[in-house]
């Protein structure tokens, strides 16, 4: 192994290409293609060393790199998306065109992934291009299809996480549905839950069962339209997250038994943060004085912004109470309804009485100030 003169050494560190290295190990070889893959492909000169370090240079070597360079960028790949591939792994550089890219491109294409699509899917997981075609690719494929019903799908889902298609399918996903099959969640609801969040059936088979044994211990029935979004909350918190919100609850004031009555009725709420829950709480008993369980009867409140949504609302609804216009006393529900509907009833019906009321509803503090006493 030829080594590097000292005064070419101190033109790469200088230059930034090989930090952090011991450069005098560097063969010339390795400089040349950290060179090569600078020039052709827009690599960082502040890339690790690592992103050549398992390619050779030499005539046969360089032409197989310039053929796959010039495949992704027929295929719109920009210099970026090449350099990020080459970085996080060279070998995809030793890729054969013909035998190996081509057919996997053709496959992509053939599913629906096209256009601007095929490179930026393939940037944000570059496993597809290391993964075998008729061994995981394929077979992956054609798995979530028999789910899914359809490539349209089954391309979306693989959009929403590129990760999909080289998971361990045998391993993982495949477990992962049986278990949803054999506590009866009907095929549509699975085909849903991939649909919303594909990262669920790629959870551990362990945590799958365990979050389906929690949710039916609750009371939702995995036939129930509420079961898929029950399981995906209780997947999404870890043990520890799980306990944490629900005793943040009890010291808001509610018991376990209206905590999961809520839960059966709306899962969602749960996945609000720790801090969203005492936001809500302190808006709702505090400034709306709306008690306890009229709250819990409304999970939709903790998924509300306060300051976008429940606050300006409220605002609204006192200005029409000084004036006598409301007519509903059980705001509760009006401030969780459609924004049309809110606007129409409660707004507009009444500008002629409160010409400003638009603006007390859009936040500007000189009119809400003028109209409330």
């Amino acid at each position: 192994m030829s080594r590097l003169s000292s005064s070419f050494l101190l033109h790469f560190i200088q230059n930034r290409f090989l930090n952090t290295i011991y450069t005098s190990t560097l063969p010339f070889s390795s400089v040349s293609t950290i060179q090569f893959l600078k020039n052709s492909c827009g690599l960082s000169s502040e890339s690790p060393y690592s992103a050549a370090r398992k390619l050779q240079f030499d005539e046969e070597s360089i032409q197989k790199y310039e053929a796959t360079i010039g495949f992704l960028k027929s295929h719109g790949f920009d210099n970026s998306q090449i350099a990020k591939l080459v970085s996080k792994h060279p070998s995809i550089l030793q890729s054969k065109v013909s035998t190996n890219l081509k057919p996997k491109f053709e496959f992509l294409q053939e599913i629906g992934l096209v256009g601007p699509l095929l490179p930026k899917l393939i940037a944000s997981n570059p496993y597809i291009l290391l993964r075998s075609l008729d061994s995981h690719l394929k077979p992956s494929f054609f798995f979530l299809k028999e789910i899914l019903e359809s490539d349209v799908q089954v391309t979306a889902a693989i959009c929403r996480s590129a990760r999909l298609l080289t998971f361990d399918f045998k391993g993982i996903l495949k477990p992962n549905v049986d278990v949803l099959v054999s506590e009866g969640m009907p095929s549509r609801n699975i085909a849903k839950m991939i649909a919303l969040q594909p990262i669920a059936i790629m959870q551990r088979v362990d945590r799958m069962i365990q979050a389906v044994k929690t949710v039916k211990e609750l009371g939702v029935e995995p036939k129930a339209r509420m079961f898929v979004y029950a399981v995906l909350i209780r997947l999404s918190l870890s043990d520890s997250n799980w306990t944490n919100k629900i005793n943040v609850l009890k010291s808001l004031g509610w018991s376990e038994k209206e905590i999961f009555a809520a839960f059966k009725k709306d899962p969602n709420y749960l996945g609000c943060s720790e801090k969203k829950m005492r936001d809500v709480a302190d808006f709702c008993f505090n400034t709306a004085k709306l008690d306890p369980g009229t709250v819990i009867s409304y999970p939709v409140f903790f998924k509300s912004s306060v300051d976008k949504r429940l606050r300006p609302r409220y605002k609204v609804l006192e200005v029409l109470k000084v004036k006598n216009l409301l007519k509903n006393k059980k705001i509760a529900g009006v401030l969780l309804q459609g924004e049309k509907t809110f606007v129409e009833k409660y707004v507009v019906k009444h500008l002629d009485e409160i010409p400003n009321l638009m603006d007390i509803y859009r936040g500007n503090v000189e009119a809400e100030t003028k109209s409330v006493p």
